[in-house]
């Protein structure tokens, strides 16, 4: 490992800190203190302002009052998120308070052992899309953003691994094994909805937004099915996860045409989820140039 910073070892520390108090606190409490200290905190951050833009620009029938509150709401999420890291196996386990929706989808790839896709964004309790790989077994992987500082990472990865489920970061490594899985009946979560500089501009939202084309490219090329898939917050500390049918999108013998069809059917799909719950998504990704 290079030579770490005094900045990242002083991060990695205030994380482990914060972990600390999560896990004496305890799974409820700690949800909502990290919610409570995420409204405190991130309306006072700079990205608060992109983020009410990206909301009035994505949704302008939305009033001023209305904006306001659900970017509250999206605070109050990402804190909960957080303050549930250090029980993320736990509430995998908690089969009482999860719904699943669309479970035989899920079902109908583990008996016929080829591969999938399962797309879903920053919305909402997104690491419970490490459901699938309760049904996939080792056969299911999750492509994700590494953290940049490699102390956070690996303590982070400590803490998320668990034997039915592995996370690949994105880049080189994360396109192999989205090829592996591929051509050996594997099962592939992507969270799909940040820009990448280099992809390709699909409508989001009315503007164009460049989306990472992998999962689209390999899908039309192999044949490999993608299925939209939604987690979401109920009331009571409740959740449920919604694996939808899988995008139809009818070859039409033009490649290029076939991936951008394809990638602008599950920007559509996200449109749908966050028109109904603007809370859920995180709006601080400047996902648009």
């Amino acid at each position: 490992m290079p030579k770490i910073s005094l900045k990242y070892r002083m991060e990695w520390i205030a994380v482990r800190i914060a972990v600390a108090i999560f896990r004496l606190l305890g799974r409820g409490r700690a949800a909502r203190f990290g919610g409570w200290l995420a409204r405190q905190i991130g309306p006072r951050m700079s990205v608060h302002r992109l983020a009410r833009e990206n909301m009035k620009m994505a949704l302008p029938d939305l009033t001023g009052r209305a904006i306001e509150e659900n970017l509250m709401r999206m605070w109050g999420n990402l804190g909960r998120n957080v303050g549930e890291i250090p029980f993320n196996r736990e509430i995998l386990d908690d089969t009482e308070t999860i719904e699943i929706v669309g479970e035989e989808y899920l079902t109908a790839h583990v008996e016929n052992g080829k591969a999938a896709f399962y797309v879903t964004a920053h919305y909402g309790p997104w690491e419970l899309v490490a459901l699938v790989g309760r049904r996939f077994g080792k056969r299911a992987t999750g492509i994700y953003r590494a953290a940049n500082n490699p102390l956070v990472e690996e303590y982070f990865q400590a803490m998320r691994a668990d034997p039915s489920y592995r996370f690949v970061p994105k880049g080189n490594e994360g396109a192999r094994t989205i090829l592996k899985a591929a051509r050996n009946g594997g099962a592939i979560v992507l969270l799909n909805d940040q820009k990448l500089n280099t992809g390709v501009a699909v409508p989001f939202f009315g503007r164009d937004a460049m989306t990472a084309p992998a999962v689209a490219e390999i899908a039309c090329k192999m044949e490999v099915p993608v299925y939209p898939m939604r987690a979401e917050r109920l009331e009571d500390g409740r959740r449920r996860l919604t694996i939808y049918p899988a995008l139809d999108i009818p070859p039409t013998g033009d490649r290029k045409a076939d991936v951008f069809a394809l990638l602008k059917a599950i920007n559509e799909t996200y449109e749908q989820w966050i028109t109904e719950r603007p809370d859920h998504w995180f709006w601080v990704h400047n996902r648009w140039p």
